[in-house]
């Protein structure tokens, strides 16, 4: 059994290291393509639900009435929305999940993952995006990890000119959300200025 759990760790761990490399390579373009952000989110929510569901978690997905299309890399904002549902799940013992979606008045997307699990502390909330972090808490520690996840989230995120925002209360849950513009606009409002 242990050795079984190395290799998943050691898997997962490459995983990480693979797609951090990617979020690293500057010199590479992004895949912009337009993305209904909407149908992103409930489709990932859908692939979320047996996994949620093993826990006895409910997985709730909700979006607004009118969500704008943006042009982005679907490849990492896909994985940047994982990683925040696989960390909610993870952490969760009893309770929800909520995903939601909407756009702001700018036409960014923004999404958001709550949940109802052990949150975290005031200083982990300043570390979580480190590299190779991983929180003190007994809770976390019952389950594996790199401490990789959220640092790529962080690298695959400036890389869309993303911006995230956490709110995170011991015992009571955490709620990430990231706000991703549509680059070919972003790219426009550059020239303009």
């Amino acid at each position: 059994d242990q050795a079984h759990e190395q290799v998943i760790f050691l898997a997962n761990m490459i995983n990480d290291l693979a797609t951090l490399s990617r979020a690293e390579r500057t010199d590479v373009p992004l895949d912009i393509t337009a993305v209904d952000p909407k149908e992103l989110l409930e489709s990932i929510s859908n692939d979320y639900h047996t996994q949620a569901a093993t826990k006895k978690l409910k997985l709730t997905f909700s979006a607004a009435k009118e969500v704008e299309s943006i042009n982005t890399a679907e490849l990492y904002l896909r994985e940047i929305l994982q990683n925040f549902i696989t960390n909610a799940i993870k952490y969760t013992k009893k309770g929800t999940v909520l995903l939601h979606v909407r756009s702001n008045k700018a036409g960014d997307a923004v999404f958001s993952v709550a949940d109802t699990g052990i949150g975290l502390s005031k200083a982990d909330q300043k570390r979580v995006f480190d590299k190779f972090f991983r929180s003190e808490d007994y809770r976390t520690r019952e389950s594996s990890g790199t401490g990789l996840g959220l640092y790529v989230t962080s690298k695959l995120a400036h890389r869309l000119e993303a911006h995230i925002h956490l709110e995170s209360q011991l015992n009571k849950g955490t709620t990430f959300t990231i706000t991703v513009p549509s680059l070919a606009l972003a790219k426009d409002h550059k020239k303009s200025q």
